[in-house]
């Protein structure tokens, strides 16, 4: 090699190692900033973003504005033939929506050109068909709440907390860490039951007012019980480890809670429980009592209502509005 080629060969080395180095910056900058400061294991997520974009871009080997649909689909083609971890339609579904995010991204922030994932984008896989997001009938909700409810009777502290925290879940329909976040200035006892404030999906604050005598006495009878009745307007968690004194006072995670659901629909017959299905099964008694989709959005606090008619699509039994009209007609008996 000559050495003019090798000056050649060199420069371009470094112009590509530049551009790798401004394009890692670049993804680092776009997961930190599209992920909310209020997100729990948000490092956790941040990393999980960078490295399914980063792997993509090693992959194919092009600047992102070179990239076009094809080489998106080829991705996803790739992915799918993998052998041994082949990784799910959901996470494949997952991976081309991050790079998607980068794309919105870099368009608004670098003046990329158009978003190559968004033709080349996978149909997402059909939401609320697993067992993880299926609704507990009005039999199953009463059932586990009953089983939870039998611990607390028995004076187990560690039930008492756990029967407020599924009657907290299921009376209110929020999201998991939207309750398991909660501090005690996040909850306001009023005369008909509580006031609960925080930070919900977006970033956003929103108070919600839970009129159910049962979870406002659930909660006070736990904290009264642990003597932490003094928690409330004050930054301190509500929800507290009581399973080892080692660990007294530190805060409950979810993973905890979530064990012993699983133990308690043990107890109730029921089986593939998740935590998810209380947020399920309050929004398919909404918008069955209701019939209103408005309003099942406002209970769920969807920022659209596409999200909200899927939802309930899948999960609410459809009230009936017309039969015994049209049967009225049928028998000549009525009018509409």
């Amino acid at each position: 090699m000559t050495n003019e080629a090798q000056a050649i060969e060199e420069t371009a080395l470094a112009v590509a190692d530049r551009r790798g180095v401004a394009l890692r910056t670049a993804i680092e900058v776009w997961a930190s900033a599209s992920t909310s400061g209020t997100t729990r294991r948000r490092e956790e997520l941040i990393a999980k973003k960078r490295k399914a974009v980063e792997s993509f871009f090693a992959e194919i080997g092009k600047d992102p504005g070179e990239v076009t649909p094809v080489d998106v689909q080829e991705w996803c083609d790739r992915m799918r033939r993998e052998d041994g971890h082949r990784p799910a339609a959901a996470t494949i579904y997952a991976r081309v929506s991050f790079l998607s995010s980068f794309y919105a991204w870099a368009q608004r922030e670098l003046g990329l050109r158009p978003n190559p994932a968004l033709l080349a984008r996978p149909k997402a896989p059909k939401p609320y068909q697993t067992e993880s997001t299926k609704s507990w009938t009005d039999e199953e909700l009463r059932r586990i709440t009953s089983a939870v409810a039998a611990h607390a009777a028995g004076g187990d502290l560690v039930g008492k907390r756990d029967l407020a925290l599924l009657l907290m879940y299921t009376s209110t329909g929020l999201r998991r860490e939207e309750v398991m976040g909660l501090r005690g200035r996040d909850v306001q006892v009023t005369e008909e039951g509580l006031i609960i404030g925080g930070r919900v999906k977006g970033g956003r604050y929103r108070a919600r007012e839970v009129r159910d005598e049962e979870t406002k006495a659930a909660l006070l009878g736990y904290l009264t019980a642990a003597k932490r009745l003094h928690v409330l307007k004050t930054d301190a968690p509500v929800w507290t480890r009581h399973d080892n004194p080692k660990f007294a006072g530190e805060p409950l995670t979810s993973h905890a809670f979530v064990r012993n659901l699983k133990l308690y629909a043990r107890e109730a017959g029921m089986e593939h429980v998740h935590l998810h299905q209380t947020r399920h099964t309050f929004g398919r008694i909404v918008a069955e009592e209701t019939g209103s989709m408005m309003a099942t959005q406002d209970a769920l606090d969807h920022a659209n209502l596409s999200t909200t008619t899927v939802y309930v699509q899948r999960i609410a039994i459809k009230r009936d509005l017309h039969s015994a009209a049209v049967a009225r007609r049928r028998k000549g008996t009525d009018a509409l």
